[in-house]
């Protein structure tokens, strides 16, 4: 199927999924740090890794994951370089923790010494509780006022009256009922 087509689908199973406001929150903060961040070193890599351990919601932080990557590209670099620059060159009080930091067996591998990534973590950090306070009160939000109006819509009801998919419906709602 092409892929743009899928959107709205995984945009729906997000407002009708069973999972807490609380997973859906943290896949957002994720996707925020993985957008703030170059994505082509170790950090990223942990961030990847990040995504497949915890339990957050995926479809959340691939959804923002663009949106905050468009930021990015559209001049939240520029900051975050000369952020990073600043905390990691110009501020002679945290010479002692980057000295630390960058001693340190696991965390000297991750690429904080780089303007970029140490500027991401910056922002991405002053920005994590804002946006996830705002992404946990938004998909509640979004719960209570859309999801009646997508399960009773034209498109829902027309879709549910195929027959295989009628009958798909009915065996995943016994099967849900047994379990």
């Amino acid at each position: 199927m092409i892929p743009f087509l899928n959107l709205p689908v995984k945009i729906v199973k997000l407002f009708t999924s069973n999972v807490s406001p609380s997973e859906v929150a943290a896949g957002v903060c994720l996707g925020l740090f993985m957008g703030f961040i170059p994505l082509n070193g170790p950090m990223a890599i942990l961030l990847f890794v990040l995504f497949f351990v915890f339990k957050i919601n995926r479809l959340a932080t691939m959804l923002v994951l663009p949106i905050f990557k468009l930021f990015y590209v559209l001049g939240v670099s520029g900051l975050t370089e000369s952020l990073g620059g600043f905390i990691l060159i110009n501020a002679d009080f945290l010479a002692p923790v980057w000295n630390i930091l960058t001693n340190l067996p696991i965390i000297a591998l991750l690429d904080i010494n780089n303007t970029l990534v140490a500027g991401g973590l910056l922002v991405s950090i002053i920005l994590c509780y804002p946006v996830y306070i705002g992404s946990k009160k938004g998909i509640v939000v979004l719960r209570l006022k859309y999801f009646d109006k997508i399960k009773n819509s034209k498109l829902v009801k027309g879709f549910l009256s195929i027959p295989i998919i009628s009958k798909i419906s009915a065996f995943i709602s016994r099967a849900k009922g047994e379990a």
